[in-house]
């Protein structure tokens, strides 16, 4: 038996030392074929170079996490997480494509066995046949709980009617995952997502959106008029969509944190880079005490990303799913330091940072939408702050402190929040920064997520950041002053629309109405 178990052991670490070296490989090849795409050039045209699909297919980037019977690559998350970075390093659009396909979409089909021919489905996405993620409406924005795309459930066929807004991929992809609201006589009315070919007839592709950044893929509004499938393409059998969508909306928190990290490091490299032949007098920039310390920040920043993702993917490999907390507190720590670093690093630059052809003015533009992608940093706050509050979700909360170690630090945010109002905006932001925060100390204190040498450097400026933080603590708000406050904003519009004395504020101009 000891015998046994002593060969079994040299196996496995000799499958892992395969493993580890193929991933190398695999990392080293992307990055070289990468390298020669010029992504200044696709995001001019508004279309990725023309042979990245194929660059991603032949290194089978569209199956990173799929094992390897359905033709994926069977990548741990933390390798597949790696690739991610390295792709936004290049091109956030070609990144966002990785994670819509990898982490939202092909995930919902490989959980429904069910579907006629699942497997040539699968193969042929982790081949090509790129898969999307139709979610967002115009009166729902991403929140699943207000969808009202409705699919009419009948014995043998669905028949999907809706808009979808801002669906990445839509009209390059094979297959769409759409999600609506059941309807029927023995429907739920719950969330249902549906696997729907995107040549069926009634699907109409009817714009592109110009987004400020991302500029290299295309998002559509997709309209489904009377869009019918076969039920048994109906991904969630027992209408619970919801829990199809929140699981892949989590492992694409992760994704857009993955992101966040790539398009930051290259802001970082790039930066320096300037800043190392720049001259100020008699020293180069990067020998400034102020600018020294500035990417010392940068640096750190980047640390405790690096170790936030470290540790979700641990808890991912040790409970099978993303924690819905820590997916978010990553998500939002990574895109708003991207966006903050961006926003150094093009000030560094000074006119050339603002000049579209340096390559910080992309990244500033791409990083942007981080923000927003699979929650808004707001939401996530919020949500972040409610689980904390609120009595239901409270031992949630603790139970991942207490698994990386930080007890003590949920129990302080918990007392210093007592009194608050739990429904107070304000208040819920505030509880959801020192969740993340909290958070991110507590990884960074763990020692085990970050091999760094700077790893108590990047714990210390996130103590740094609590501490200012709660030089913003919310207080108790009286109802004069609330009003105050909406009677300032009142008299705003009225003086602005007095002042400007021009028609900029009709729907016509603002262009709203087809997203309110």
């Amino acid at each position: 038996m000891a015998m046994y178990t002593q060969v079994y052991a040299q196996f496995r670490e000799a499958q892992e030392r395969t493993a580890e070296r193929r991933a190398a490989a695999l990392y080293s090849n992307l990055i070289a074929d990468l390298s020669q795409l010029n992504f200044a050039d696709a995001d001019d045209r508004r279309a990725f170079p023309p042979t990245l699909h194929s660059i991603l297919a032949r290194h089978g980037l569209f199956g990173l996490t799929t094992p390897g019977e359905h033709g994926g690559l069977a990548l741990p998350l933390e390798e597949a997480i790696n690739l991610i970075s390295a792709t936004a390093s290049f091109d956030v659009s070609a990144a966002s494509t990785l994670v819509i396909h990898n982490f939202l979409a092909l995930p919902c089909i490989q959980a429904a066995p069910h579907i006629p021919e699942q497997n040539h489905i699968i193969w042929g996405a982790t081949r090509g046949d790129l898969c999307a993620f139709a979610l967002t409406e115009p009166g729902a924005g991403s929140a699943p709980r207000h969808i009202e795309a409705s699919a009419l459930m009948r014995e043998d066929k669905v028949r999907i009617s809706g808009r979808k807004i801002w669906i990445g991929l839509a009209d390059w992809a094979r297959w769409i995952v759409c999600f609506a609201r059941a309807s029927g006589p023995d429907a739920k009315g719950r969330l249902v997502g549906v696997l729907v070919d995107r040549q069926a007839p009634g699907l109409k592709v009817t714009h592109e959106h110009r987004t400020l950044g991302l500029r290299g893929i295309i998002q559509n509004t997709l309209e489904f008029h009377d869009v019918e499938v076969p039920r048994s393409y109906v991904l969630s059998r027992d209408q619970d969509g919801w829990g199809a969508a929140s699981s892949s909306m989590n492992r694409g928190r992760i994704g857009v944190a993955a992101m966040g990290l790539g398009a930051l490091e290259r802001a970082i490299q790039v930066a320096a880079s300037y800043a190392s032949h720049r001259r100020l007098g008699k020293l180069r920039m990067i020998e400034n005490s102020y600018i020294e310390q500035l990417f010392g920040q940068m640096v750190l920043r980047r640390e405790v990303v690096k170790a936030m993702l470290a540790a979700s993917c641990q808890l991912v490999s040790a409970q099978g799913a993303p924690n819905v907390h820590l997916a978010s507190a990553t998500k939002v720590l990574s895109s708003e330091w991207c966006g903050l670093v961006a926003d150094q690093c093009v000030q560094l630059l000074g006119g050339r940072g603002y000049d579209e052809g340096a390559p910080l003015a992309k990244i500033y533009r791409d990083a942007r939408i981080l923000r927003i992608f699979e929650g808004p940093t707001e939401a996530l706050l919020s949500h972040l702050g409610r689980c904390l509050l609120s009595k239901a979700t409270r031992d949630e909360i603790a139970d991942l402190f207490r698994s990386v170690g930080a007890a003590s630090v949920h129990g302080a945010a918990i007392e210093e929040l007592s009194g608050l109002n739990e429904t107070d905006g304000a208040v819920l932001i505030y509880a959801g920064w020192l969740t993340t925060l909290g958070l991110a100390k507590a990884v960074m204190s763990a020692g085990c997520f970050s091999a760094s040498d700077c790893a108590a450097a990047a714990a210390d400026l996130v103590s740094s950041e609590l501490a200012t933080l709660r030089t913003r603590a919310p207080a108790r708000q009286s109802v004069e002053v609330r009003n105050w406050a909406s009677r300032t904003l009142t008299t705003f519009l009225e003086d602005a629309a007095c002042s400007i004395r021009s028609p900029v504020l009709t729907d016509d101009y603002l262009r709203l109405v087809q997203y309110v």
